[in-house]
């Protein structure tokens, strides 16, 4: 269907890349390889509109590609497409790209400087009829270079970098991925797929697909089978579970069992893990207390490299504070609920907890660092983190920016010495920060002969 120069010559299609803006009468077509939720709109009048974006791709790019018109027109839209199948677009209308901060994080990132717009007046899209085995022969080909790939590994054992990211991973399916209908606190029916997955270091994360169109593309994948390239999938850390989890959204593109040769090695290296490997492995927590324990109980002294050595359950560190950020709100102050005694985002969700208080509590991930090196997952909560910033949480949250940023300036890169004990998410040994002292320096009388 292509000519050397990719230009379209086949019933006056053209492909993504040569797409002019402003030129009225473009046809052009491709395989749809992400595609959000239909999204209601308010017209005049009252009238039911609505919205519905995809992406579509070709051999010579990929596209934004937005549908607008009135509800029923839009929810048949989406009702009829999917991700995989190809379609035909006539009278396109070809907008330069929205440069926004909004369409950063929520759309997936494109190789064109423009969008499309599919107006239910003057466009129509429709399957595409013909020379179909082009656009399924780059099903296979991730839209991403296989040399950005993010190991589970590298991730876990540098989450506090991470969370929040967008990453892109190659992954193989470790345990049957299960579907589930959510009621958000708006009355929003949302149809999720969660399952395990991992990587050749042997790490596993849980991965949730928030997006029907990502839900019924996986659910059913067989696990040890199917390898996922997931470009751009969110990073975040689940306060329910207390675990590093993956989130694929509106942003992230899947491709299935891609055809590259750091896939074909994933699978081989499945394929001699022994069945059991399919079982569900992840827990809340493998070792350790996050509790409150008696000082006395703590008397060990340990240089850094020494707890990530031997993993010790408790000790005492005398160490620099080289990370830490009380300026971001959401970072630094995490809420509580009295029923469940569980951290939750707003009030609990569950039903014995109704009418319960929920509370604020301080929640800082920071870093510290000694002479013999630096660990950066240290959780320091509530009473101990008091002591160090020196008034109550809810004193703290009417703080505004600038006194914030002086706390931060006042306890940064001082030396204290820290009581921990110690718990393991994924492979990484963490620190749960018990109290924090000021430090003394530990200095000897040195004596002169007459």
């Amino acid at each position: 269907m292509w000519n050397d120069n990719h230009q379209q010559v086949v019933d006056s299609i053209t492909v993504i890349s040569c797409l002019k803006t402003g030129v009225s009468g473009q046809v052009t077509a491709g395989l749809i390889i992400a595609k959000q939720d239909f999204r209601p709109i308010s017209g005049k009048n009252n009238e039911e509109r609505g919205a519905l974006s995809f992406t579509l791709r070709d051999a010579s790019g990929t596209v934004n590609v937005t549908c607008w018109g009135t509800a029923q027109f839009v929810q048949q839209i989406a009702q009829r497409f999917h991700i995989n199948d190809v379609v035909k677009i006539s009278n396109c209308n070809v907008l330069e790209k929205q440069d926004t901060e909004q369409e950063k994080l929520f759309s997936p990132t494109t190789s064109v400087n423009f969008r499309i717009s599919v107006d239910q007046k003057n466009s129509k899209i429709e399957p595409l009829t013909y020379g179909i085995d082009n656009f399924l022969a780059i099903q296979q080909k991730p839209v991403s270079d296989d040399g950005d790939i993010v190991s589970l590994d590298k991730l876990v054992s540098a989450q506090t970098s991470y969370v929040g990211r967008f990453v892109n991973c190659l992954l193989i399916i470790k345990t049957t991925p299960s579907k589930r209908t959510i009621v958000t606190k708006a009355d929003r029916t949302v149809t999720c797929c969660e399952f395990e997955v991992m990587d050749n270091s042997k790490e596993v994360l849980r991965l949730v697909m928030w997006l029907e169109s990502l839900a019924d593309l996986t659910y059913g994948l067989i696990p040890k089978q199917t390898i996922l390239f997931l470009t751009d999938v969110k990073v975040k850390l689940d306060s329910f579970t207390e675990t590093l989890t993956l989130e694929g959204n509106t942003k992230t593109i899947i491709t299935v069992n891609p055809d590259v040769p750091s896939a074909h090695a994933l699978w081989s290296f499945a394929q001699k893990l022994p069945d059991d490997i399919l079982q569900p492995s992840i827990k809340r927590v493998s070792k350790g207390n996050t509790s409150k324990v008696p000082l006395s109980s703590i008397t060990k002294e340990l240089t850094i490299e020494e707890i990530v050595d031997s993993e010790p359950d408790s000790g005492i560190v005398s160490a620099v504070l080289t990370s830490f950020d009380c300026t971001d709100s959401k970072r630094s102050v995490s809420k509580r609920c009295m029923g469940c005694n569980k951290k939750v985002p707003g009030l609990c969700a569950k039903a014995e907890c109704f009418g319960k208080d929920v509370v604020s509590f301080y929640d800082f991930m920071v870093s510290l660092t000694d002479q013999t090196g630096t660990i950066d997952n240290v959780k320091l909560t509530g009473e101990s983190a008091e002591k160090l910033i020196g008034v109550p949480v809810t004193m703290f949250e009417a703080w505004d920016s600038d006194t914030k940023s002086e706390c931060m300036d006042r306890v940064l890169l001082e030396r204290y010495k820290v009581y921990f004990t110690t718990f393991t998410m994924g492979s990484g040994i963490w620190l749960q920060v018990q109290q924090v002292d000021s430090w003394v320096p530990n200095i000897q009388s040195v004596s002169t002969g007459a």
